[in-house]
């Protein structure tokens, strides 16, 4: 799926893997039953590698790959949170708590160590939206009978700033304007709540938030990175008329 950053890929999965190894054991045996698909492990990650590389002028920043894993990180410590149950016994040790606590803990220690402490208050804040959005999913979807708006306040707080801002720090190590930045954060946006629509099959077609960010591809000069950013939101596409078609959900296209 990210062929074009399969190197850089590489790169984040090394640097990722040396923060998993606890004094206590790897992340898998702390957290066993806990497993992400393809697209979650490295949706993020690629998308900071992707849009640095709409600018080719500027030769990969090591903080990218650095970056690329602090988003990682995050996502990956708010879906281990997300996996606790209210009814969870209380006598049984809370690894997955502590697990994802410490994955939080961790990117702020990332960030001074590179040099990056400038997006500690961005990311903060999407770790507070991330947690509005899942008391809002609780409270709108599980438990009561949502709206077209109800899913998509959760889909822009659960999966659409993460992946926003994912964009926005990668053009920014890239060199890229502040108005490219803002281009990126609205595509990375639209890519998030795609893939968040399809994920947990909620009753919305992407196609309308696909189309919107090829429209914001579009006004990025020709680039190997900005081909690999279209072809992504191809497959994107694919996989959700695979996906109604298995589903029999034919959802109406929301306007964006």
């Amino acid at each position: 799926m990210f062929a074009s950053v399969q190197s850089e890929l590489n790169q984040v999965t090394v640097f990722l893997e040396k923060l998993y190894r606890f004094k206590s054991g790897h992340l898998a045996q702390l957290v066993p039953d806990f497993r992400l698909s393809e697209a979650d492990q490295h949706l993020r990650p690629a998308l900071v590698l992707l849009a640095g590389k709409l600018f080719p002028q500027h030769s990969l920043d090591s903080r990218q790959i650095v970056m690329g894993g602090i988003a990682q990180l995050i996502f990956m410590a708010q879906e281990i949170h997300n996996k606790i149950t209210d009814d969870c016994p209380k006598s049984v040790p809370q690894f997955p708590v502590l697990v994802g606590d410490y994955l939080f803990a961790v990117f702020c220690k990332k960030l001074y160590e590179h040099d990056l402490l400038e997006w500690l208050d961005p990311l903060a804040d999407v770790i507070c939206r991330m947690n509005e959005g899942g008391m809002a999913r609780r409270r709108l979807i599980e438990e009561g009978s949502p709206r077209e708006e109800d899913y998509l306040q959760v889909l822009k707080l659960e999966y659409g700033l993460l992946t926003g801002l994912s964009c926005r720090i990668g053009g920014h190590l890239a060199g890229c304007t502040r108005e490219q930045e803002e281009d990126l954060a609205q595509f990375g946006l639209r890519i998030g709540m795609a893939w968040g629509m399809m994920k947990q099959e909620y009753p919305i077609n992407p196609k309308g938030f696909l189309e919107k960010g090829r429209e914001i591809l579009a006004s990025f000069p020709f680039s190997q990175g900005r081909e690999a950013l279209l072809d992504f939101v191809d497959e994107l596409e694919q996989m959700s008329i695979k996906l109604r078609l298995t589903t029999g959900s034919v959802p109406g296209a929301l306007a964006t």
